[in-house]
Formats: C-alpha cells, structure tokens, sequence
C-alpha cells in the first residue's frame, strides 16, 4: 500500500494517526480493518480519547488487530507513528460525474506534488466541493502524504481519474463552465463572473495546466502585486473557491 501499483492491485490505501481513522470512521468511509500497537491499546485499555473510536469500529464490523510495535512502525508510512492505522478501502474507479445543476468542482491537471493534493483536498472539502477531477500525470491522491495532508477531505469528496479530454467534454455537454488558473493572462479573479456552474482547472505548479486544458476555457488570474511569479497551486485553489461561494451568497 505504499505505493500506487500496490494500492490499485490490493484496492486499498493506508490511513495513519487517531484524527485521520476518527474522520474515516466518522464519514463511514469503508475500511478493511483497524491496527494498533500492542504497546498503547491493550484489551479494553489505550488512550481514552480512541476507546470509543475502537468500540465503534468494532460495533459495526470493523476488525480492529493489535500488532507489536516493530512490525506496526515496518507498516506505517510516518517516522513517528501515533499507534493507529487503517487499512482504507478505494472507491470504484469509475464513477458517475455529477449533474451541473450548482456545480462547483476543481480539475487537477498535473500537479505532482501530493502535498499539494492533499491540500487542495482540504480546501475543498472546506468550501463543500463535492467532486475532484484528476487527470494523468497528476499525483496519486491516495498516497500517504496526500491523505495527510488533506486532513480528512479525502473522505468527503468523490475523486474522479479519468482523462482531460474526458472531463472537457463533460463540461462543454453540460453548460460548465472551465475557468483556466493562469498566473501569466486572462481575466481578473474578481471581474470573472463564477456564478453559474463553474469548474475550475489548475496546473502543474511551475508550468501550470497543459495546452489543450489552456485552450478548453476562459483563462482566469489572481494578480500578484508584490511581484511574486505564482502563487501556491493550493493557495489558488482556495482564493477562486471563496470567490465563488462569495458571489454565489451574495
């Protein structure tokens, strides 16, 4: 499960620390089973914050195993393991994409940094996105540092891998507009009118999104008066979300 042909051939991912198992628990995420240390969860005993995470698991049929330290800190991913890990189930490759009706969504298009991923989950699940397109190339969401770095959206948000091409026609099917992030051109974030059903492209965080992403909507800009050359792909994502919601609650 460290890597990504080894999460796709067990269609499984791994899930570390006490808050990431609680959110995966608490959005009834499914999962194959629940592992702790020996040392910290005895039998009936182990930190009384994660007792009743444990109890609930195992109430709804969830294995939970104790394994000696060693060969837990072999399985986990981190440097410092907390003691609890879950071995997380991956969602259907192919699901439906969703209706346009008040659609607000985000395309990923090669950005390789799951840091980055994981972030941009956050931001998502934050502002009540629902839908993650992912295309080739872009870094897989469900590798540890992704899933860390999200905090948990991971599991409020239905990821969708599929090709470019695949995604553009959906929206040009369905009235969506795709609005490009483009640091070097294109309209003013704040002039762009992103009250209809709007998906939003981003891209590779030096080279931004590839050309047919650039030449499949309206190229939209957050201006950088400091001089900078880009903002954070992260960053973006959440300044063009908010925008959104402002104007759409406005």
């Amino acid at each position: 499960m460290k890597t990504n042909k080894g999460r796709k051939k067990h269609r499984l991912f791994l899930v570390e620390g006490p808050h990431l198992v609680a959110e995966a628990v608490k959005a009834s995420h499914p999962l194959q089973s629940i592992i702790v240390t020996e040392e910290k969860f005895s039998p009936g005993q182990g930190p009384a914050r994660l007792l009743p995470l444990l109890q609930q698991a195992e109430a709804e049929g969830i294995p939970v195993y104790r394994m000696a330290g060693g060969l837990f800190r072999r399985l986990a991913e981190t440097e410092t393991p907390q003691g609890i890990l879950a071995l997380t189930m991956l969602p259907a490759e192919k699901m439906e994409l969703p209706a346009p009706e008040g659609f607000l969504g985000l395309l990923l298009n090669g950005i390789r940094d799951p840091g980055n991923i994981g972030m941009i989950m956050r931001t998502a699940w934050a502002a009540g996105v629902k839908d993650l397109f992912l295309t080739p190339g872009t870094a897989d969401p469900y590798s540890g540092k992704a899933v860390r770095a999200s905090q948990g959206g991971i599991f409020h948000l239905r990821l969708h891998q599929r090709p470019l091409t695949a995604f553009l026609n959906w929206a040009k099917e369905t009235a969506v507009t795709c609005w490009v992030g483009d640091p070097h051109g294109g309209i003013d974030y704040h002039q762009a009118d992103f009250s209809g059903p709007a998906l939003f492209i981003l891209g590779h965080e030096t080279q931004g999104p590839e050309k047919t992403a650039r030449e499949g909507g309206e190229r939209v800009r957050i201006p950088l008066p400091g001089g900078a050359e880009s903002l954070n792909v992260a960053v973006s994502a959440g300044i063009l979300l908010y925008e959104a919601l402002r104007q759409r609650n406005s």
